[in-house]
């Protein structure tokens, strides 16, 4: 199993099968639960709805979780928890099971460490969460509701935790990776003069946290939009070049090939002939 940590998972692909939810009450079930010596089937996500607990994996180390706060446990590991301020006639929990796999088909985890990925979980994402917990009480369970569920719990998760790298380690520049992120049209020289350093020095360090220069990123990032629009089929080449802020449609078509290794024309053709 790979190790994909919640930061990289922000801008990959990865897919959810066989959601499951469901509403517990551990007061009922002495406080504890354990899957020592039966390592788990599935990735866990364990939404401490009413509850704090304390969390220790096979190796003994301790992971304490406050109420309204959210653990990850992945598939394969061994751990123990204890449930605290647990009461009757109330869900003390929320559990997700569910497999985890990136796009080639390969199993996947953040990490393989019982881990608090979301500290103080917003009223929104809780509605979602205890909808999709209800579930488990029908016949038919709609299981839209459940993956979706679970996929916010991960957006949320990645959020987090990719904004602490780059308020801790990017601080300095974490305002032009916002610019950057968000499709400014400014140039790095501005950019870099709204962070307060050199456009080298910021190129240094955003290559650094994106593994590409600043310019590659744009080209990148405008050419994965690209081949979405391609996909839909309701644009013409030139109208995406246009839309995607290229000079023109002859440089448009250089950069997608430099990319993708292919025109916007054979790609689109191939996108046809695989629908068809």
């Amino acid at each position: 199993m790979d190790i994909v940590p919640f930061e990289n998972l922000y801008n990959s692909e990865f897919f959810i099968s066989e959601p499951l939810a469901k509403g517990q009450n551990w007061y009922t079930r002495n406080n504890f639960y354990s899957c020592i010596g039966k390592p788990k089937p599935s990735h866990t996500f364990l939404w401490f709805k009413n509850c704090s607990a304390k969390i220790t994996d096979i190796n003994g180390k301790t992971l304490f979780a406050e109420k309204n706060q959210v653990a990850y446990m992945s598939k394969g590991i061994e751990y123990t928890v204890d449930f605290l301020d647990t009461a009757p006639n109330q869900d003390d929990s929320v559990v997700f099971h569910f497999q985890l796999k990136d796009i080639n088909d390969k199993e996947i985890t953040p990490t393989l460490s019982p881990k608090i990925c979301i500290k103080n979980l917003d009223s929104a994402t809780a509605f979602f969460i205890e909808a999709a917990a209800e579930e488990f009480n029908k016949n038919i369970v709609c299981t839209p509701i459940i993956t979706s569920a679970i996929y916010q719990i991960f957006g949320l998760a990645c959020q987090s935790r990719r904004k602490k790298i780059v308020n801790h380690k990017f601080k300095y520049i974490s305002e032009g990776i916002e610019l950057m992120e968000s499709s400014s049209d400014k140039t790095m020289d501005e950019i870099a003069q709204i962070c307060g350093v050199s456009e080298g020095y910021f190129r240094k360090l955003f290559r650094e946290y994106s593994g590409v220069n600043p310019i590659e990123f744009r080209q990148k990032h405008r050419i994965e939009k690209a081949k979405q629009l391609l996909l839909l089929d309701t644009h013409s080449i030139g109208e995406i070049a246009d839309e995607l802020n290229f000079s023109d449609i002859y440089h448009f078509s250089k950069t997608f090939k430099k990319i993708t290794g292919i025109s916007p024309q054979k790609y689109a053709k191939q996108i046809k002939l695989k629908n068809d």
